[in-house]
């Protein structure tokens, strides 16, 4: 395929998935969130065990005055969009849960049978999900939810979502930025610790604007709610620094510059006007982005 292309356009070929590196990101933070996870989700098993003990948790839920459509699912665990789809559901179920312990004398002694044998100095993944579980939980799922929606968002097929890549990736920076400070319950430990090793992901693929694929900056060039502005450079200088940013703005024009010169020569300049006026359909830029409300 590259013979067929001139250099400009064959030189980034290779173009990593967005939405795959934002799932290698979550999936370490998740490991390090697995033991209030663990624990709710085999209190999950348990209860929907048998069509008996999903009778009572029903009647359990009546019992609590939950008000919810749907029912606790069990999640997929190589898949986090479903774990967190499992969790902000769970949390709506919390008081149909205490409630079932105090009906189901088998639900703790089972539960504190399931799963591994504690190492040492590592908490517990057994037994019912206790209070400080669902308060982890309910910070946890507003992290997750950042990261639920953006997969959807790069995910899209039925419009442009290049352009907004370059975003979705300051996004992700300064989420696991602010996160890195967070302290929740006196006890922020778990949560830096989750931040600190997803960083070291994003880092992997994303942590050096030098080897990321120079389309994504001319994706955002070519924007016109972006283009070259106050906002792209702020972006772009914010995120990996002053510096390397100026550096990156100006390889990036280079770049933008060449390729442009080869479509010209390639077509000409008498594209027909009302080909070049066509509208395409593109990711909303401004849609659930951190990164520009830290701009507005």
């Amino acid at each position: 395929m590259k013979r067929s292309l001139t250099n400009a356009r064959s030189r980034y070929l290779g173009m990593r998935c967005v939405a795959h590196i934002i799932n290698l990101v979550v999936q370490d933070g998740l490991k390090i969130m697995c033991h209030p996870r663990n624990r709710i989700r085999s209190a999950i098993k348990f209860v929907r065990a048998s069509p008996t003990r999903l009778d009572l948790f029903k009647k359990c839920v009546q019992l609590s005055k939950v008000v919810s459509k749907g029912l606790i699912n069990i999640d997929v665990v190589t898949r986090w969009n479903s774990t967190f789809i499992m969790l902000e559901t769970a949390e709506k179920f919390e008081r149909a849960f205490e409630q079932y312990a105090l009906q189901d004398p088998n639900y703790k002694t089972e539960l504190e049978k399931t799963g591994p044998e504690p190492k040492p100095d590592t908490p517990d993944q057994r037994g019912p999900p206790t209070q400080s579980d669902w308060v982890y939980v309910r910070e946890f799922k507003q992290f997750l939810q950042h990261f639920y929606l953006l997969t959807n968002k790069v995910s899209g097929t039925k419009y442009v979502t290049a352009n907004t890549f370059l975003e979705d990736i300051a996004d992700v920076h300064f989420m696991l930025g602010e996160w890195s400070d967070h302290v929740i319950c006196g006890d922020g430990e778990i949560f830096k610790c989750m931040a600190t090793k997803m960083k070291t992901k994003y880092e992997k693929y994303w942590g050096d604007p030098e080897k990321m694929n120079k389309y994504i900056f001319i994706a955002a060039i070519l924007d016109p709610r972006t283009k070259e502005s106050h906002f792209f450079k702020d972006m772009i200088e914010d995120t990996y620094g002053s510096i390397i940013g100026k550096r990156i703005l100006t390889s990036s024009d280079n770049e933008f510059v060449s390729l442009f010169g080869e479509y010209r020569e390639l077509y000409g300049t008498n594209t027909p006007r009302e080909l070049a006026s066509q509208a395409r359909p593109s990711a909303n830029a401004s849609e659930n982005s951190l990164v520009r409300s830290r701009y507005n």
